[in-house]
């Protein structure tokens, strides 16, 4: 039975994919040290699942993974790069940020400080960061610091309000 079993095993072809070596969590930029490659049977692998550690390394995890789970080229994407002609600023945001990831386009608005019902700041403003938790921000434990770029007329709009009041992220 054993060599029956050996036989079998033997001629099973793999393949590597790559895992996740420790846990991921979403919005997070995957570093070398947090996957690795694991052989597995070519039938389990498909064409969206990473082979290479070079395809997932640097990109921002879309979900949450867990050590040991295969990564496909669809729960990472790229790193936003600064577009031509803008400024990256933090902004202490108010809002959830618990939807934004790096890469994402939202539209920042104040609460106070405009004229009108529209209010305004930023209409594009790309996602380059979400840091952590700031436990000594002004407007309360949950404050997020998130780093954004935009046209630098936006920018000195949202420095300028954000002194004012709160700042929000709106979700596109």
């Amino acid at each position: 039975m054993l060599f029956g079993l050996e036989a079998v095993l033997a001629v099973v072809e793999t393949e590597p994919m790559v895992v996740a070596a420790r846990s991921i969590r979403r919005g997070d930029i995957i570093l070398a040290v947090d996957v690795q490659l694991a052989a597995m049977p070519v039938s389990a692998i498909g064409p969206s699942w990473a082979g290479n550690i070079e395809d997932v390394v640097g990109k921002v995890a879309q979900i949450d993974i867990e050590a040991a789970d295969p990564i496909s080229t669809h729960m990472a994407r790229d790193a936003p790069v600064t577009p031509t002609g803008t400024t990256v600023i933090e902004v202490r945001l108010a809002s959830s940020v618990d939807d934004v990831l790096a890469g994402d386009r939202v539209r920042l608005v104040s609460a106070v400080g405009c004229e009108g019902a529209d209010c305004t700041l930023a209409e594009n403003a790309t996602v380059m960061n979400v840091g952590k938790p700031d436990t000594t921000g002004a407007l309360g434990v949950n404050d997020r610091l998130v780093s954004f770029a935009m046209p630098p007329e936006a920018a000195a709009k949202v420095m300028e309000l954000q002194q004012a009041g709160a700042i929000m992220a709106v979700v596109r």
